[in-house]
């Protein structure tokens, strides 16, 4: 996408619905070289700064929609999101140029056909929880009661059925087993409401808002992922952190739940231009207060640790903003 000044701000709002929808490092900015004062511009009169989201009832499409507003509002961009299946899909779209950024969970980049795509990390940002959710008249009251049950584990091309494969696998559970679907996080609510299945994987920020809405109307319970098996996924895939959802997050939670939590990464291309790079990172951090009214899970986002844990070589413009905050 070239630089360039708009003569009027042009917004395009663009939703391409894809399917059913939806090692810790640290880089060093020393030896970064400086780049030339930035423009606040971003698009020109023939490109749209395309945003690739997820599903529309998780955190990354209304974060996405309002970073595009920021894009739009500050640096004079045109503007898009699409609504995608998340973050495979996001990667091979981003590294495709069908849009320059876009969201994922850092366990999908080290996955070998990832690794040989094209990308680059702008940012870290809050971090995914695996939530099971199923409801009280199923009769499921562990991981090992899945078994012989109706279970949803995200749509193909998510981070959601990443995750929840590796945690079946870890919990020796194989999927002949079980009834498996591979439905978004608003046809797994639905599929829950009806009775038309058992359980459901979620990976997104807390609270996710379907998951709030089905509790809001029917008895739910959220399944626990006990250490054993956490410790397995922590060993086999370190960017795995056991941790909790905290039981005021959904009505009807009598208490804290085990589970495991992965970080979140915006990325783009590997060839996108240094001072374009460095502009989208600087207006995010510069905004930040305006997103974290998006969702509570975007409180977490702090600059002082955006390049922790991120598998992924930071792209020189983002490295450059890193760099300035720190002097």
């Amino acid at each position: 996408m070239k630089l360039g000044t708009l003569l009027s701000i042009v917004i395009v709002s663009i939703v391409l619905l894809f399917g059913c929808t939806n090692g810790n490092q640290e880089q060093s900015t020393k030896a970064v070289h400086q780049i030339p004062a930035p423009s606040k511009k971003l698009a020109s009169v023939d490109s749209t700064l395309l945003i690739a989201t997820g599903d529309m009832s998780g955190v990354y499409f209304p974060l996405g929609k309002a970073l595009a507003n920021v894009y739009e509002k500050y640096n004079d961009a045109a503007t898009g999101t699409q609504v995608t299946k998340a973050s495979i899909h996001n990667t091979n779209l981003v590294s495709q140029k069908r849009a320059e950024i876009g969201f994922s969970t850092v366990d999908v980049l080290t996955l070998p056909e990832t690794k040989k795509l094209k990308l680059r990390a702008l940012t870290g940002l809050y971090s995914n929880f695996i939530q099971i959710v199923t409801t009280k008249k199923s009769n499921i009251h562990s991981l090992w009661d899945l078994r012989n049950k109706r279970v949803s584990v995200g749509t193909v091309g998510s981070g959601t059925k990443l995750m929840s494969e590796r945690v079946l696998k870890a919990a020796n559970l194989v999927k002949n087993e079980m009834d498996i679907s591979y439905l978004s996080f608003t046809q797994s609510a639905d599929a829950l409401r009806t009775g038309t299945i058992d359980a459901a994987f979620f990976s997104s920020g807390l609270p996710n808002p379907e998951i709030s809405d089905l509790a809001a109307e029917m008895d739910i319970s959220l399944i626990s992922i006990p250490k054993q098996v956490a410790d397995v996924l922590h060993h086999q895939y370190e960017f795995y952190d056991q941790d909790q959802i905290s039981a005021q997050t959904y009505k009807g939670m009598a208490e804290n739940i085990e589970t495991i939590s992965v970080k979140n990464v915006l990325l783009t291309y590997a060839d996108m231009p240094d001072q374009e790079a460095y502009q989208l990172v600087k207006t995010f951090y510069k905004h930040l207060p305006e997103l974290k009214k998006v969702h509570p899970a975007v409180l977490s986002i702090h600059p002082e640790d955006a390049m922790q844990g991120i598998p992924l070589q930071f792209h020189p413009g983002a490295l450059q903003y890193f760099k300035e905050i720190k002097q």
